[in-house]
């Protein structure tokens, strides 16, 4: 069962696990020694299946699951078009984050793929975001769009990052202070201030610490996933408490 007890233990917990890792990972930037240990677990510059990598899987697969869940219960309400549209839309964002995160099986049962893949996957994996679109198209190394290409996470990441920050910071706060009366953003499932505050540090610390010092992509990926689960719980609880969207107009309302 669900409960306001399992989100704090959520909050509590993804605080503790973002900072476990970076120190992790910090111990390998100071301490050479330790330099390969780290990389691998918190999966710096190291092209490998790890704990963290586990972990993001596991979080984004529950919150699919999560959100499926409070899908249908709102289908059983009598509201608006949107706020289900908008759920459907979140199972889907996390069930592709969650098979992509394990190539699409790849990394459970270990099967191979043929060769013609492994020859545009930079991780010769099945996957969609380490694909080597300048091949794909046939660029020559000389093209301007050719190293962004090469691997389709340069593209990528960067996209889905956006995309996060804009669900569940950029969209919540603006819901909240703003255009509360908007009806797209009345549609989308709220997360709560923590889970907010939460995703929004760890932007910001994403963008000073990866650029200035070193790698921490892996470590904001993590916050990302378990951003994910912990909105997922927000909105289960916000419809099992009965008001979960009180901007959206129900069908009987019109």
């Amino acid at each position: 069962m669900i409960s306001i007890s399992t989100k704090k233990y959520l909050l509590a917990t993804a605080w503790l696990l973002v900072l476990i890792f970076f120190v992790i990972s910090l111990i390998g930037v100071i301490y050479s020694p330790l330099a390969e240990w780290s990389a691998k677990i918190a999966n710096r510059n190291y092209n490998g299946e790890g704990i963290i990598e586990t972990i993001e899987a596991l979080c984004w697969i529950a919150a699919a699951l999560i959100y499926a869940k409070t899908t249908s219960m709102i289908f059983k309400s009598d509201l608006d078009r949107l706020p289900k549209l908008s759920h459907i839309f979140f199972i889907a964002f996390c069930f592709i984050a969650f098979g992509e995160e394990i190539s699409w099986g790849q990394h459970v049962f270990n099967f191979d793929v043929s060769e013609q893949l492994k020859t545009i996957n930079q991780q010769k994996e099945l996957n969609v975001h380490n694909l080597n679109l300048s091949q794909i198209f046939g660029l020559s190394k000389d093209n301007f769009a050719y190293r962004y290409l090469k691997n389709f996470t340069t593209i990528l990441n960067p996209l889905f990052y956006l995309i996060c920050v804009l669900l569940w910071v950029v969209f919540p706060l603006l819901k909240k202070n703003m255009l509360g009366k908007n009806r797209f953003l009345s549609a989308l499932p709220e997360p709560a201030l923590g889970t907010i505050i939460f995703c929004g540090i760890n932007a910001l610390i994403y963008l000073v610490i990866d650029k200035l010092f070193f790698d921490v992509g892996e470590i904001f990926e993590l916050s990302l996933a378990l951003t994910a689960i912990m909105s997922a719980v927000d909105a289960y609880l916000r419809i099992d408490a009965l008001s979960p969207f009180p901007q959206v107009i129900s069908k009987k309302d019109r």
